[in-house]
This record gives C-alpha cells, sequence and structure tokens, in this order.
C-alpha cells in the first residue's frame, strides 16, 4: 500500500475548477476540492466513493487508475452535454469557485453525478440495450482504453455482466490481458473479484496461469477487502495473504469486557443467515468508511463544518428497515462499535474454518464478497419476521420416541436438523433452551424497566399539565380585570407578554400559543436576560410579513427549496452547539439555554410548512422534530439537576444525546422526503 502524494501540476476540481483539489471519487475518476467533496460525502458512496489524496491509503493500481482517467479528460464522460456547442437543451452554467456551495454547486454535483443529467446519450437511431452495452464492456477491458470502459459504465454497462457464450465476466478478460487498471475500473464500480469463470476459475487464479502475478496478489486482495478493512480499523494492520493468511482477530479482542448487551448480539449473529451476515458486513464496512473519512476531514478540511455527515446517507436501493439499520451503527459508541466488528470477523471464521493462522479452504467462497449474478440486496422481505423460534411440542414427542429406541437421535430445532446420540440429545436441547430463556427473561427485565420509565414519564407530564392549566386559568382571570379609563377612554387591562417564536413568524394566527406539555415551567416566565437574549438571535430572522408571504404560498403546495435548506443548517448547527457543551459536563448550565435556541430554530423551520401537510411523511417528520424538541428540553434540564451520582449522569447524558440524535435523524428525513416530493 502506498499514500498518494500532492502533484504540483494544474489539478483542478472537476466540479467548479477550483484548483489543488485535496479529495478524489474513486468510481467517478475525478478529483475534487474541499467544499464539492463534502456535497459527495452526502450523497452516499454507492453515488461516489470519496477518499483523501494526501492522507487517505491507496494501493498503487488504484491510484494509477484515478490519474490516468484524471488526466485524459474523464471529467469530460460526466460532462458531455455541457460541453457540446451543438446541444441547445442544457444552456447550465458550470459552477465557479466562488460560487455559493448552497444552491449553486449543490444543485449542479447532484444532477451530475447523482442524476446523471449530462452523460452521452444515444439517439433512437444509436440506441444499445444493456446487454449490447455490456458486451462491448466485456471486449473493452482486454485493451488499454480507460476511457472507453468508464464510458459505457456510465452508461449503464454492467461490470459483473457474464457473457454467457465465452464463459467469462470482464474481469476475468481483464486478468487473463494483465490489464490492471480495468481491473480496478471494474472492481470501484460493483465488479466482483469472487465470480467464477465457466470453468470455476476466479480472476486471481486466470492472472496468475497467464503469468502476472502481480495482478493476481492483488485481486486476491481485493476479495478480502471488507474484512481486511475492518480489521485495519481495529489494530491497524493487514493478513499477509501471500503468506496463506486471509483473516486477524486482534489478540485484546478475547479480554474485551463485554455487557449483557452484548452477549445476547452476539448470540443473534450466530444465528443470521449467511446473507443477512454478508449485508451485515457491508453496511460495518460503510460506517468504517464513514468514521475515518470524518477523521481525515476534521483533520484536514479547511471548512469542516461544510461537511455534516452523521450518520450514513439513505441508500435509494435499499429497504427503509436497512436504511434505518445502517444509520443506526452511527450511534454505537467506539467500544460498542469495535466489540461489533470483533464479533463479525469472528463469526465469518467459525463459518468457513478460519482461524489465526490457517487460511481459507476456498478463497473463492469469501462470504463477505460473494455475490450471485442477478441478485442484488437481501432475498428477504422486510415484512419476515426475525424472531427466535422455539421448540414445539412435536420436537419434544419426536425427541422423546426417538432416544428411547435407537443409539443415535436428530433433533430439529430452528428448522436445522442436528445429528447427535441419543445420551447427549436431551442436553443439547436443554442447554439451547436455557440460552432461549436467558434471553427471555433479559428481555423481559428491559420491558420492565421501561414500563417503569414510562410511568414516571406519565406521571411528570401529568404534573406538567396540571401546572399548566393552573397558568392558563391564571391568566384568564387576568383579562376580565376591570377596565381603567384614561383621558376618558377605554383602556384594556395590560397582560404580560409571552415570547414565542412562533407567534413572531405568524401574525394571523392568535397572540397567545397553547402550552406545550413537554415544555418546563421556566418555559411560561423566563427570565428577563433571557428574554433579552432570545430577542437579539431573532433579530436577524424574517419579518412577519415574509413568513406570511410564505405561508400564502404555500397554502397549495410546499415551500421553497431553498428556504428549508437554510433553515434545517441551522437547526444543525444548534445542535452541534448542544453538543460542543456535552463534551465539558462541569457546563451543563449551558444545556438548558443550547436547548432552547434549538426549539427556536425548530420552530423557525416548521413555520414555513403549512398546518396540514398532504404528504403523510413530511406531517410525520414535523411531528417527531416538534415532539423530540419538548423531549430535548425536559431532559436537559433533568441533566442540570442532576445529582453528582456518574451512573445517574450518564444515564442523563445517554438522554441528551438519543433526543439531539432524533431531532437529526427527523431533520434529515423531512430534506429528504421534502426533496423526493
Amino acid at each position: 500500500m502506498a499514500r498518494s502524494k500532492h502533484r504540483a501540476s494544474v489539478d483542478v476540481c472537476a466540479d467548479c475548477s477550483c484548483p489543488e483539489p485535496s479529495w478524489a471519487s474513486i468510481n467517478r475518476a475525478i478529483l475534487l476540492c474541499d467544499e464539492c467533496c463534502s456535497i459527495h460525502r452526502s450523497l452516499g458512496r454507492h453515488v461516489s466513493y470519496i477518499k483523501s489524496l494526501t492522507k487517505g491509503i491507496w494501493s498503487t493500481n488504484m491510484l494509477n487508475m484515478v490519474r490516468t482517467l484524471n488526466d485524459s479528460g474523464a471529467n469530460s464522460i460526466w460532462e458531455h452535454s455541457l460541453l457540446d456547442p451543438s446541444n441547445s437543451k442544457f444552456n447550465r452554467r458550470k459552477p465557479q469557485p466562488k460560487d455559493p456551495l448552497h444552491p449553486v454547486k449543490a444543485d449542479f454535483i447532484k444532477a451530475k453525478h447523482q442524476e446523471l443529467k449530462f452523460i452521452l446519450r444515444p439517439s433512437k437511431e444509436e440506441f444499445c440495450t444493456d446487454e449490447e452495452l455490456s458486451r462491448q464492456l466485456h471486449s473493452s477491458v482486454r485493451t488499454g482504453n480507460l476511457e472507453t470502459s468508464l464510458r459505457l459504465l456510465a452508461q449503464g454497462a454492467n461490470p459483473n455482466y457474464f457473457y454467457k457464450e465465452k464463459g467469462t465476466a470482464p474481469l476475468h478478460v481483464a486478468a487473463r490481458a494483465g490489464q490492471a487498471l480495468q481491473s480496478e475500473l471494474l472492481i470501484a464500480n460493483g465488479g466482483n473479484p469472487s465470480t467464477l469463470d465457466s470453468s470455476g476459475q476466479t480472476p486471481a487464479e486466470i492472472a496468475r496461469l497467464a503469468g502476472h502475478p502481480d495482478l493476481s496478489d492483488r485481486l486476491v486482495e481485493c476479495m478480502y477487502e471488507v474484512t481486511d478493512r475492518l480489521t485495519y480499523f481495529l489494530c491497524n494492520r493487514k493478513p499477509d495473504h501471500k503468506s496463506g493468511v486471509h483473516l486477524i482477530i486482534p489478540e485484546w479482542a478475547a479480554t474485551l469486557e463485554r455487557s449483557e448487551l452484548a452477549f445476547e448480539a452476539r448470540n443473534k449473529l450466530h444465528m443470521l443467515p449467511n446473507h443477512l451476515l454478508e449485508e451485515l458486513a457491508s453496511d460495518v464496512y460503510d460506517e468504517v468508511d464513514r468514521r475515518e473519512t470524518d477523521a481525515i476531514w476534521l483533520a484536514s478540511a479547511s471548512l469542516p463544518d461544510r461537511c455534516i455527515v452523521p450518520f450514513l446517507p439513505i441508500h435509494p436501493q435499499l429497504s427503509s428497515t436497512r436504511n434505518q439499520g445502517r444509520q443506526k451503527l452511527a450511534r454505537f459508541t467506539p467500544k460498542e462499535f469495535a466489540t461489533l466488528i470483533i464479533d463479525i470477523l469472528t463469526e465469518a471464521g467459525h463459518r468457513h474454518g478460519v482461524t489465526h493462522n490457517k487460511p481459507l479452504q476456498d478463497p473463492t467462497i469469501a462470504i463477505l464478497r460473494k455475490e450471485q449474478p442477478g441478485k442484488r440486496g437481501s432475498q428477504m422481505s422486510d415484512d419476515e419476521p426475525l424472531y427466535d423460534s422455539v421448540a414445539s411440542d412435536d420436537d419434544y414427542a419426536a425427541l422423546g420416541a426417538e432416544s428411547t429406541s435407537g443409539s443415535s437421535a436428530t433433533i430439529t430445532l430452528d428448522g436445522e436438523k442436528f445429528h447427535a446420540p441419543a445420551s447427549k440429545a436431551l442436553s443439547s436441547v436443554v442447554e439451547v433452551l436455557k440460552k432461549q430463556l436467558t434471553i427471555s427473561e433479559s428481555t423481559v427485565r428491559d420491558l420492565r424497566e421501561e414500563v417503569r420509565r414510562l410511568q414516571n414519564t406519565v406521571e411528570k407530564l401529568s404534573q406538567e399539565n396540571h401546572d399548566l392549566k393552573n397558568a392558563l386559568e391564571a391568566q384568564s382571570q387576568l383579562k376580565v380585570q376591570p377596565e381603567r379609563v384614561v383621558n376618558g377612554h377605554v383602556e384594556d387591562p395590560e397582560l404580560e407578554p409571552v415570547h414565542d417564536i412562533k407567534n413572531c413568524l405568524t401574525p394571523t394566527r392568535t397572540s397567545q400559543r397553547p402550552a406545550s406539555m413537554y415544555e418546563t415551567r421556566e418555559g411560561l416566565r423566563k427570565p428577563q436576560s433571557f428574554v433579552n437574549n432570545t430577542k437579539k438571535e431573532t433579530e436577524g430572522l424574517p419579518r412577519p410579513s415574509t413568513t406570511q408571504g410564505l405561508w400564502e404560498n404555500c397554502a397549495s403546495g410546499l415551500p421553497p427549496c431553498e428556504e428549508v435548506m437554510r433553515r434545517t443548517e441551522q437547526v444543525t448547527r444548534r445542535i452541534q452547539e448542544l453538543w460542543m457543551a456535552m463534551q465539558d459536563i462541569s457546563r451543563r448550565e449551558a444545556f438548558v439555554p443550547c436547548a432552547e435556541r434549538i426549539r427556536v430554530s425548530v420552530a423557525e423551520l416548521t413555520a414555513i410548512f403549512p398546518q396540514n401537510p398532504v404528504d403523510d411523511n413530511i406531517r410525520s417528520a414535523l411531528r417527531q422534530l416538534n415532539g423530540n424538541t419538548g423531549r430535548l428540553q425536559a431532559e436537559c434540564t433533568a441533566l442540570q439537576r442532576c445529582t453528582s451520582d456518574p451512573d445517574h449522569l450518564d444515564r442523563c447524558l445517554q438522554q441528551v444525546r438519543s433526543s439531539a440524535y432524533d431531532i437529526a435523524k427527523a431533520t434529515k428525513l423531512l430534506v429528504t422526503q421534502f426533496q423526493i416530493s
């Protein structure tokens, strides 16, 4: 492996022409500046695979592939229509370095790389099917013309296309021809290095037989890319595949302290079928890439706050259930995440007979890179239950009959058959049942704790509602005070104003808003100093007339995209301020003001939407935002009043983190659904 070195050439960003780019998109084969890279990261690795040119670890072939294509004008493939003067359909101007990131650069990058609007589209007379494009790719990879292969991949050619008449895939052809850069291009765009030809040979084996040992070694590394990346993340070293070692589990893994939940998670991991284990490993691989890129970004980017990727972006080709699971990986602490990686590596080794010093029996069946042609993603429906099955009465009856009649018995549990001697059959069942009983007892304990917590919350909210009701009654009594006569004119009694950002933004509504059941008592009568601070913060907000105009424009639709993006960014910045304050627990007094500023930003965001949007998803996201904001205020108040007990303090901190995370997730969901709709 070699680290790339910055060249003293005239490299420019492929999307905005900014000089001296420091990032690269591997599958697009282009170089990027910091600002454009931030948009690429938010699109997800399935759209653009980002790596740092200066601090990322590169293989020699991969770096040469990206450099060769970039220097030969690969960017013109993605901007073909913009560069064609005869094409009057696209008169769009390419962004310049000083143009704003949002929305100018962001919209251009999404159109160019996510929607592929500017690539070459064949005319009706020149139209080729996907199979024809894939066959052209099959022939192109035997040559050194990388631009042709990249153009075919951009137009929809399948890098794993299996040519039945020839019995090979494009990777087999490139390996036999010794085309190392073509192989890198295919793998960067989804090519599977473990695929077999009609003779049962992998690309690595074909390259070795053709006299290309270096290419063969590189293809073997690509076959174990997932496990190698996970291992390097844990202990900064990789297996030596040349010596036959394909998997390393760190020595300290055996001494790692585990919680009861970690043991339960490991037991569930044992029960996963192979295809679900592959998907989990792939998702963890993406999360490792996100965390490593984040670390490099924060250490080297000129504007690190311009790239907020708190969790894995949504992959439109995956189910909503799997996307939610991928995003939850960001909530794992470093210790929890390391434990999960160790369990995945250990399980992969157990399923294929891998130990610390023994290779896989057959490298072509590495479970973390195996993919059958024509099948992508999970073959299991989201509606299919993932609960542990329980032994039935028929299982016990069969067990009793067979254990008394012969010297061996066949036990059926979880849909699988286990052959064991009759004397050991019963003990095997007992062990399985004990394990399931332990899991059930743990679940019952968790549910009881959850019920107890919910009861406390209900009692707290009931008291809050009672106090708020009394406050509203007191205010209503103030309204019926006798009128005063001044200079012959009748004046209404003066009431103390209740400051609220939503009242400021929507003047057409009643001047007094309904009190929230989540709001703390301090929210009704704030100190004068806090009111002044809130007033200063809201001075930069749009005037009521502007917001009223937004309401009128949104009467039959949704608010403008620019306004939504601006206000969601403000919510994100407020969450970052709270997160920075939480780094020092001695600053607990700052948590409540931070939570209040988050509430103001969320109120400003929700104010531009209609009261009852037509889209159910947007309405659900707004409801989650309001609910989680109130919960965050209550949790911050509870944390400020927290005792010095470390365990109690940790629980309160976890609740605040969870509330802030849910607000960020709801904001991301709102933006995503808004853009889709």
